[in-house]
């Protein structure tokens, strides 16, 4: 595949990141932790975007999370591997906050690799 095809994979993945990230989010607007996690729906939709980001984030080139270092990349996919092989083993609390407090961090960072890209 040539060099600029690489480029243009790896940047729809990111952008498959934040746009997951993003719906996850939505799909909490207007909750607060105790309604989330009494919400078995909210929860599956939630778990399935960040299973999205994970996957993403699983076939991101080692030189573009090189350029990103601050983004957690293992710890992201290692979060997908664990919602993804623990099924019904997840506390929603920990969802919760993942949510609510990285996912908007994790979308700036990721919006600013992109803005930096060549």
């Amino acid at each position: 595949m040539p060099e600029r095809g690489k480029e243009q994979d790896w940047k729809a993945l990111v952008a498959d990141m934040i746009e997951h990230a993003g719906y996850a989010r939505f799909h909490v607007t207007g909750m607060d932790r105790e309604a989330f996690c009494s919400d078995l729906k909210t929860i599956h939709a939630v778990t399935r975007c960040v299973e999205v980001i994970g996957e993403a984030a699983r076939h991101v080139p080692e030189d573009v999370r090189r350029r990103a270092a601050d983004i957690p990349w293992a710890q992201i996919v290692g979060t997908r591997h664990i919602l993804a092989h623990h099924y019904g083993r997840v506390d929603p609390l920990l969802l919760w906050n993942l949510v609510t407090a990285r996912l908007e961090p994790l979308e700036r960072e990721l919006q600013a690799l992109l803005a930096d890209a060549p």
